[in-house]
């Protein structure tokens, strides 16, 4: 079994949500933590990551099996989630 590590910004956005979303959201992440294979792998600059789709949120995650971590990186829209994380892993915010 790996350990589910949920970063600060995606507490902080989790915390926010409408409540329907958050249980869908919460739902989500234990079925991550139970089977991360689950979600789909992403691409290009992203690659190293996964998503799960929860109605118009994703959850983005990586898997590092050497430590035995699965670490959610970020939970927001579809919209802007990916463009959002790109950033901020360029050092952008």
């Amino acid at each position: 079994m790996l350990k589910l590590v949920i970063s600060p910004a995606a507490a902080e956005t989790i915390r926010y949500l409408p409540p329907s979303i958050k249980r869908g959201v919460k739902q989500a992440i234990r079925a991550i933590a139970a089977d991360p294979g689950c979600g789909e792998p992403l691409e290009r600059e992203l690659a190293e990551y996964r998503k799960f789709k929860v109605r118009r949120f994703r959850i983005v995650y990586a898997i590092d099996r050497g430590r035995r971590i699965v670490r959610i990186v970020a939970v927001g829209p579809r919209r802007t989630i990916y463009e959002d994380l790109a950033e901020r892993l360029r050092g952008g915010s």
